[in-house]
């Protein structure tokens, strides 16, 4: 992940959050997820979303407007 990127949006579900990732780029705004596994049960870890600064209240008004929150 480069850095300066915003997390806006977490969930220990992937799916919910690679929707997330879908609908913001149905909107045009970049995203990229970043999974964190738990150390001793992998599947149990956490993904997060994050966008570019200047894009995050864009962002969150979009997931907002989607009900994803």
């Amino acid at each position: 992940m480069k850095e300066g990127w915003v997390k806006i949006f977490s969930s220990p579900q992937l799916l919910e959050v690679k929707l997330a990732e879908d609908v913001l780029k149905q909107n045009n705004v970049e995203s990229h997820i970043l999974e964190k596994p738990d150390s001793i049960l992998q599947p149990l870890g956490e993904a997060n979303l994050y966008v570019l600064p200047d894009r995050v209240e864009e962002a969150i008004k979009i997931l907002r407007a989607n009900n994803i929150e």
